[in-house]
């Protein structure tokens, strides 16, 4: 381990508990040593680097290095203590001020020697060469609060008074307190950051602020295998973040937390932004075509099964973990994933390895990159320690989509006449009813009326024929508040309804109560924590609950082992997650909900008196003479659906972890850890019994249990002063096993309910089917190494090397190794004068990376096995359609990277930059068969892609004072997929489909960047769209009506593409954030925004809404605003519309449509008829508000007169406020993508835009 600064400690202490002994990190007490006489010796200067070892070791070094002796008592230098140095040309009195100050050793030089002693109750003080006496007298109790220039609460900093042993550490919150005499100098201490000093004057409270040092890059961070190292050694891309920093606007997940913080990390939510929900991480684009692309995730060094939760969430947004080749777009409910269940305010940091270099050691699970969370494991503080934090949050839905509120339900009607009133159907009694558009609206007879009917020259032709629509089409009459009978019997005025829509999103809210206890001293430190979340979903009937329980330690078992130890359960419960895709309750709003639909007469017609269900689309449970049900089954019956029929969702989950470590001699250590992650799932599905008598019910039970197990061991040795005592090295070796299990089963009843009302699998009428079961197994027995050269401390070479045996692949394939080779120039140590010349350049560093890395496929890939499902209620056998092949070989990348570190401005400026070119081989691809073979499909080695990139990141801090500071942090990354090859003969995969071949897919084809959005478009005559008269598709034969008995043309349509072409790309051009923070004295306000920048979407939602006619844009015709037109029944009107463009024949279109008809010809979201996709698809550039916080400081003089606190804050939140700018139409979800899987590019029905409002109170007790 490197660290960076003159001089760091480490200090190890053990502690005995009743349950369990825990360990603690080093804390520090300061003491400044006066120097003697005898300077001469002491302007001597050595270059010397060693990490914790004995002040017996550290001296014998300094002794041959420098050529002087020491002397001292037997009890003068501390046993057990282990010190870590790092000098650089500096002078021996300063390396001796460094080494002994916190430990109260004055030392003298005489000659060539230095003499030690211990000083104890007096300190000698010497000025300007006369000894003077100092006693601490009038001791007063002084407190304060320490910060970083940010405004965030410093911990475990070095509080002492200076040139005494008196001292203390910082807690959790920055907070200090201890005797001293005014006059006294208070000496303030912390790795990364600047030694502070400060006068005790009259005051007893005061703020602190530390600078970053120097050397503020050599900040030690976690890396693979949990190997911590200074970042002026790595040759390849980290960044950490800090857990501070995801929970200053309280961010319910550590995905979210991370949004717009970390460059080259694509994060997108399955569910638009849901609490709760699924995310998809993503470092550096996409490395697979069809695979899994997400991060790794390691908490601990636990790796976490990071699937959806149910096992479900991956349909149509990428297959079993990923894979989502011939995927549909279904609907399927979001349980979120695993990364989900570890609480935010546990976290002590992230550290994101973005590159194969990075993430080398981690072998095929890490090819994707690795995302480290290092939770807290407590900290030296006086007595226990007992922090709480309690957040709310109200969210809420504050913008749907623009809709219109001056036309009704319709369709048919007013395509044929522009008188209104004659739309609307009249019932036997002479009433205005409802108009339904699968039924007939226009009474005149010369119009034909019945389901789907349009045009009377062609009795053969039906609406449904030329457009595609579903029930819920708003192109009726416009609203005159009039009576019109409804499907129950009940008149009411045709008026709209501003916020039907909004009935079925209510106002959601997120608690969270988080109590840790935390203890250490001499003796080592343990942390404890519960927290309870309680959420209520922006949906009906949906919430979630969560207990989470965490311990985290470090003990030191002995002189020569410790332990950290890990470990965490979880309870969580869900009912009636939201549900994603065409299967969303927007779909329903979108197909059904016509303008003029009422929430509250649907709430109301739903259920019968005694509880049991009346289906509104039986019209018998109505008055005779009403009109039959519009809205048809998409919003059919849909209170009893949400409250009645209901799915929960159960997880208790066991994850633990422990590390022990040997530190044999001074250069070898040997490192053994175990971790295991074991979770139980239990989903029921129960559909209530819509009778009185409880018996036409059903229910369906699914349980899950999945296990990961990961053991590994580590073999370390490390030299110092090599070769001239010029070079350090260390060379680890290591061994390491991976094993995963799951297993799911199911089933569900058979018939109606024996017993009323009671949900068991054993209560329907007919035996069950055959449970279904599924099991997943796989292992990955892996050995590695790494070799770590350094010379001068400004050159770093890492040399790593990994090879990792899969069960997933058979003998001959399954081995493969990768190696890596990293490279760190730290120039601005290296090069003489560097820093004379250029006074502003505080830090510089080159960096080299070149690293190869393999990933195997999933279980039961390479042979084929039957699939077992129930026939006629017994079990039965099927033979797969997709050949398996036993060749597969492993998937190949490598990656070259380079990378520039500048902190300039003493480091109040920090600069990094990054460039990456990857190319991913060996694809493991399904590939076509002839079906003369019996497959369809056969699975090889096919294709390759290539990934480039550049990330750039500022760190600044542009004021600094003593009660004001503004610190800013800027990010941004441009990633590039592009499809290299595929199997010869095939220029193209599809990702996955949206409504079949008339819809659109998200295809990968050689050439074209990863992510292209294929579907039907326009065609083009010398730049212009080209238009043709309607024609019936079933006969081709001409669409027209009679006009003075004469046959006249319906219309024209679009002339689109016969197949499906390119459409858009959903692969942003830029991703990134930028976040501010500004502090005034105990106030600070931060605030993050975040963004993507180019890049396309198909917009499902905008297609349905526009062909239905829901939205604003679709009524300047139908309000007068249009062209004259001549209707069929020879009514006029200025509502007319052109489909602008010409024939074939270059002639331009003038014929003169309704609004629907054009509409409809053009946006639609069904899957029937061809329409230009490409209407719908929009550049998907945003800006966001992602995270605010003002947060308030209580005095720490106000607080310490309650005495129950040691520190309280106040926070005012708010998370995903608005949009900065977006350039897609108004209320569309621009983050709305349908599942966490590779097909990102498509949206529809998603949940729309949600913003949450709330407060934080923290405090130390």
């Amino acid at each position: 381990m490197k660290k960076i600064g003159l001089c760091t400690y480490s200090a190890s202490f053990f502690m005995k508990a009743a349950v369990i002994h825990y360990f603690l990190t080093l804390a520090f007490f300061g003491v400044q040593a006066a120097p003697a006489n005898g300077q001469g010796i002491l302007d001597k200067r050595i270059s010397l680097t060693v990490e914790r070892e004995t002040f017996k070791s550290v001296l014998q070094k300094i002794s041959l290095k420098a050529g002087v002796k020491f002397s001292y008592t037997r009890n003068t230098l501390p046993e057990k203590e282990k010190v870590s140095l790092l000098a650089k040309d500096e002078t021996l009195e300063k390396v001796f001020i460094s080494l002994f100050d916190p430990f109260d050793i004055n030392f003298e030089a005489i000659g060539s020697q230095v003499v030690l002693r211990k000083d104890k109750l007096m300190t000698v003080m010497m000025t300007q060469g006369q000894p003077g006496l100092s006693i601490d007298i009038n001791f007063k109790q002084v407190r304060g609060t320490i910060k970083d220039v940010t405004g965030s609460p410093v911990p475990g900093v070095t509080v002492a008074i200076k040139g005494t042993t008196k001292g203390t550490s910082s807690d959790g919150n920055g907070n200090f307190q201890l005797e001293a005499n005014e006059g006294d100098v208070l000496v303030f201490s912390a790795i990364g950051f600047k030694r502070t000093e400060i006068k005790v004057s009259g005051e007893t409270t005061y703020t602190v602020v530390l600078e970053t040092d120097e050397k503020a890059l050599g900040e030690v961070v976690v890396t693979a295998m949990g190997i911590k190292r200074s970042p002026r050694s790595l040759g390849y891309a980290v960044q950490k973040v800090d857990g501070s920093d995801l929970t200053i606007a309280q961010a319910p997940t550590i995905a979210q937390g991370l949004m717009g913080k970390v460059a080259g990390l694509n994060i997108s939510q399955a569910s638009g932004g849901v609490e709760g929900g699924s995310a998809r991480l993503v470092i550096r684009g996409n490395t697979t075509l069809t695979g899994d692309n997400r991060a790794l995730i390691i908490v601990d060094g636990v790796a976490i099964n990071n699937d959806p939760m149910n096992n479900n969430a991956n349909n149509g947004g990428g297959g079993a973990v990923g894979t989502q080749q011939g995927a549909d777009i279904s609907g399927y409910n979001d349980w979120g994933t695993g990364l989900n269940l570890i609480n935010p305010e546990d976290i002590e940091s992230v550290t994101v390895l973005k590159g194969p270099a990075a993430a080398a050691l981690y072998g095929a699970r890490g090819a994707n990159g690795v995302i480290l969370v290092t939770r807290k494991k407590g900290e030296k503080r006086k007595g226990l320690g007992v922090d709480y934090s309690y957040s709310s949050r109200a969210t809420k839905v504050y913008e749907f989509l623009d809709f219109q509120n001056d036309f009704g339900s319709g369709l048919v009607g007013s395509m044929w006449t522009a008188d209104q009133g004659k739309q609307f159907p009249v019932n036997g009694a002479g009433k205005r009813t409802q108009i339904g558009t699968y039924s007939g609206s226009y009474n005149a007879g010369d119009y034909k009326t019945g389901a789907f009917g349009m045009l009377p020259y062609d009795n053969s032709t039906q609406a449904w024929d030329v457009f595609s629509f579903p029930s819920g089409l708003s192109w009726g009459p416009k609203f005159d508040n009039q009576p019109v009978l409804w499907y129950d019997g009940v008149e009411r005025p045709y008026s709209a309804q501003p916020n039907n829509w909004k009935a079925y999103f209510p106002d959601g809210n997120v608690n969270q109560h988080n109590v840790s206890i935390s203890g250490g001293g001499d003796f080592g430190t343990i942390r404890a924590s519960y927290t309870r979340d309680d959420s209520k979903a922006n949906i009906l009937n949906s919430n979630y609950k969560s207990n989470i329980f965490n311990i985290g330690s470090s003990i030191k078992i002995s002189k020569m082992l410790s332990a950290d130890i890990t470990g965490s359960y979880v309870n969580y419960n869900r009912l009636n997650t939201p549900p994603v895709g065409a299967g969303a309750f927007m779909a329903g709003l979108a197909y059904a909900a016509t303008r003029d639909y009422r929430p509250e007469v649907e709430k109301m017609n739903n259920f019968f008196p005694d509880g049991s269900q009346r289906d509104v689309g039986n019209s018998s449970n109505f008055p005779a003479g009403s009109p039959p049900y519009p809205y048809y089954s998409y919003m059919q019956n849909s209170y009893w659906n949400i409250y009645k029929n209901n799915t929960t969702f159960n997880r208790d989950q066991l994850v633990g972890g422990i590390k022990l470590t040997a530190d044999l001699t001074d250069f070898l250590t040997l490192i053994a850890q175990g971790s295991i992650d074991h979770s139980s799932d239990g989903t029921e599905v129960r559909e209530y019994p819509k009778n009185i008598q409880g018996t036409t019910g059903a229910y369906k039970q699914a349980s899950a249990r999945n296990m990961s197990r990961n053991l590994n061991g580590m073999v370390r040795l490390y030299k110092d002063n090599l070769w001239g005592k010029q070079f350090n090295a260390s060379l680890t070796g290591g061994v390491e096993s991976y094993y995963r299990n799951d297993y799911t089963v199911s089933n569900k009843t058979n018939g109606n309910f024996i017993s009323p009302f009671i949900f068991a699998l054993n209560n329907g009428a007919n035996a069950p089917d055959p449970a279904q079961e599924t099991r997943y197994a796989k292992k990955i027995n892996s050995g590695f190494g790494f070799l770590d050269l350094s010379y001068k401390n400004y050159l770093f070479l890492q040399i790593t090397g990994r090879n990792d045996w899969s069960s997933t692949l058979t003998d001959g394939s399954n081995s493969y190794f990768y190696p890596s080779v990293n490279l760190s120039y730290v120039f601005s140590d290296g090069i003489a004068k560097m820093q004379e010349a250029l006074p502003w350049l505080s830090f510089g560093k080159l960096s080299l990376s070149y690293a190869e890395t393999g990933s195997d496929t999933d279980p039961y890939s390479i042979f084929n096995v039957l699939n077992t499902v129930a026939y006629n209620g017994q079990a039965a056998q099927t033979f797969p359609s997709n050949l398996k092949f036993p060749g597969v070989e492993p998937q190949r990348s490598r990656q070259y990277e380079i990378g520039l570190n500048l902190g300039m401005f003493n480091n109040r400026v920090n600069v990094e930059v990054t460039a990456y070119t990857m190319k991913t081989f060996n694809q493991i691809l399904t590939n076509s068969l002839p079906q003369s073979s019996g497959f369809t499909t056969v699975q090889l080695n096919r294709g390759s892609l290539g990934n480039k990139g550049l990330e750039f990141i500022i760190n600044a801090s542009p004021v600094s004072t003593k009660d004001f500071t503004w610190s800013i942090s800027l990010n941004a990354a441009h990633a590039q997929n592009k499809v290299l090859s595929l199997d010869e003969g095939n220029d193209g995969l599809t990702l996955g489909s949206f409504f079949g071949g008339s819809g659109v897919s998200q295809r990968v084809k050689v050439g074209e960047n990863f992510g292209t959005i294929y579907g039907k478009d326009y065609t083009y005559l010398n730049g212009k769209k080209v238009v043709k008269r309607a024609v019936n598709p079933q006969n081709q034969q001409l669409l027209s009506y009679m006009v003075n008995g004469q046959p006249q043309a319906a219309g024209t349509q679009w002339v689109l593409t016969p197949n499906e072409v390119p459409i858009g790309n959903a692969q942003p051009f830029m991703t990134g954030g930028i976040a501010n923070t500004f502090r005034y004295k105990n106030i600070s306000l931060y605030f993050l925004a975040d963004g993507k920048f180019g890049g396309d979407m198909y917009f499902g939602s905008y297609a349905a809404a526009m062909g239905n006619g829901l939205l604003q844009e679709t009524v300047k015709e139908r309000n007068g605003g249009g062209l004259p037109l001549t209707y069929p029944d020879g009514t006029t009107s200025n509502t007319g519309i052109i489909f602008d463009g010409v024939f074939a024949d270059g002639k331009p279109n003038t014929d003169v449509v309704s609004p629907p008809w054009y509409y409809l010809g053009t946006y639609t979201s069904w899957n029937h008829l061809g329409v230009p996709r490409s209407a719908s698809v929009f550049d998907n550039s945003w800006m966001k508000l992602r995270e605010v916080a003002l947060t308030y400081q209580v005095p720490f003089n106000v607080v310490k007169q309650t005495k129950i606190f040691q520190s309280l804050s106040l926070s005012l939140i708010g998370r995903d406020l608005f949009y900065i700018f977006t350039t897609i139409p108004k209320g569309l979800n621009p983050e709305g993508v349908n599942g966490i899987g590779n097909m990102q590019g498509i949206e529809y029905s998603s949940m729309p835009r949600i913003r949450s409002l709330g407060f934080t109170v923290k405090a130390a007790l």
